[in-house]
């Protein structure tokens, strides 16, 4: 048995049948949105008979590898991964590194390095793929920006969003000045020493970075990996020396986990926030979650339904969140109030009179920078703007008015009010149980019992 790897894929030769039928269990995985869809669709004759159904039937499942004869060839950065399964075979390794070294010197140098950061850069230098899973505020960017530069190879840097990306070209071109920090996205198409790219731009014009002579590709948020761009980004580059990722959270909830390391590699090493926190690198959160009588009609397994019934049109909800951030503005407290739609955002920054960030505003990131000079009491965002990537400094009191269940987005979200900021050394975090829903109710324990993974003070009213 023989295993030929190179950065682009490995090859396992010769493996037995049996060994055949583990493997490609172990990279088959299953959509839970296309399961939910089917379920969904499959409650009627006419659902089920659908050429629909038949299309999503066909999808539920996804395959990370391909038989060539009795050969089966899979991405390689899911070698350490599968390294349990192909261990005594013979292994030829021929990845290599990639890209031309380049001069990358600083122009302001950044913050050193803490003992774990540097631990992250190290371990990133001896490897070609992998993980960097570090809780939000512990420094990923910072982390890359030593990296960059140590490195001395062109490097393309794959962002989610406009904002994140923006984020990362202001930090990088502080760094190390703006003829060496290109921006391709939002109608730019600069490709430099280190370039600062826009998933859905890269992807389009991804033949233009296959010819830019790439050491190194490190993408931002990998959780998003499995979505369709990224992962057409990261087949689309598989053969550049060095791939990366950053991350908070490694998983997600709709069955494609294996897809981020498929993309990426494995984890290299891990910080979750409750080794922040217990380290002091992180504010410390109080958990105060407060029961509501919502009354309303119980919209047992229909979200949509229970989100409008028992939040959006709901007025005891409203009032309880609206009169919870009105009380610590007055009392000085930083505000954040994270929401999930944007008409309960708009409604909600109405009534407290404070600047509401979403997507479509291009305000939005002025008001982050405000709240975190102080300049504003408050701010209300969507999740999509400022739940995840986004620089939020100065929290006091972070209000989680979004209703998320899985645990991603909730982890993504409490990372915004635990950044430290001069004397900050806690951040108070509130949510609510909106008792009239079975669902929501459910969700909210499942936020809780995340809760307690992190700290005991957790407090139920």
């Amino acid at each position: 048995m023989q295993v030929d790897i190179n950065n682009e894929n490995i090859r396992i030769s010769g493996a037995s049948l049996k060994l055949i039928e583990i493997l490609q269990k172990e990279l088959t995985y299953t959509d839970k949105s296309k399961q939910y869809q089917l379920r969904h669709l499959g409650r009627t004759l006419w659902g089920r008979q659908s050429e629909q159904y038949k299309k999503i039937q066909s999808e539920v499942h996804g395959f990370l590898y391909k038989m060539d004869g009795q050969d089966l060839i899979t991405n390689s950065s899911l070698l350490t991964h599968l390294a349990a399964f192909i261990t005594g075979m013979q292994i030829n390794d021929l990845r290599k590194e990639t890209g031309t070294k380049t001069v990358i010197p600083w122009v302001n140098k950044p913050y050193p390095l803490r003992p774990y950061q540097e631990e992250a850069v190290d371990l990133m230098l001896l490897n070609y793929r992998g993980l960097i899973n570090f809780a939000t505020g512990l420094g990923k960017t910072l982390v890359a920006t030593h990296l960059v530069q140590r490195y001395k190879k062109r490097t393309l840097i794959v962002c989610p969003s406009d904002s994140i990306a923006k984020q990362f070209y202001t930090q990088f071109v502080d760094c190390f000045g703006k003829k060496k920090v290109g921006f391709y996205g939002g109608g730019k198409k600069q490709i430099c020493d280190i370039t600062i790219g826009i998933t859905a731009s890269v992807v389009r014009n991804i033949e233009d970075f296959k010819v830019a002579d790439l050491g190194m590709v490190i993408f931002d948020e990998t959780h998003h990996t499995p979505a369709a761009t990224f992962w057409e980004v990261a087949q689309g580059l598989s053969s550049v020396g060095k791939i990366f990722g950053l991350t908070a959270t490694d998983y997600r909830s709709d069955g494609k986990d294996i897809m981020i390391t498929a993309g990426c590699g494995s984890v290299l090493i891990r910080r979750d926030i409750k080794w922040g926190v217990e380290n002091g690198f992180l504010a410390e959160p109080y958990f105060i979650v407060r029961e509501v009588a919502t009354g309303g009609k119980d919209f047992k397994n229909d979200k949509l339904k229970s989100y409008k019934e028992h939040v959006l049109n709901n007025q005891i909800m409203k009032d309880r969140i609206e009169g919870d951030a009105r009380t610590m503005m007055a009392a000085g407290k930083a505000v954040l109030i994270l929401v999930d739609e944007v008409s309960h955002g708009e409604e909600l920054a109405k009534a407290l009179g404070i600047p509401f960030a979403t997507g479509p505003d291009k305000k939005a990131q002025d008001y982050v920078d405000q709240l975190n000079a102080g300049k504003i009491p408050g701010l209300v965002g969507t999740d999509g703007k400022v739940g995840e990537g986004t620089d939020t400094q100065n929290v006091d009191v972070l209000i989680l008015a979004n209703f998320v269940a899985s645990k991603g987005p909730v982890t993504q979200a409490i990372g915004r009010g635990l950044r430290k900021q001069g004397t900050k050394t806690k951040c108070l975090i509130l949510d609510y149980i909106p008792t009239g829903s079975s669902m929501l109710t459910r969700h909210a324990r499942n936020r809780i019992s995340f809760y307690e993974e992190i700290t005991d003070k957790v407090k139920i009213i």
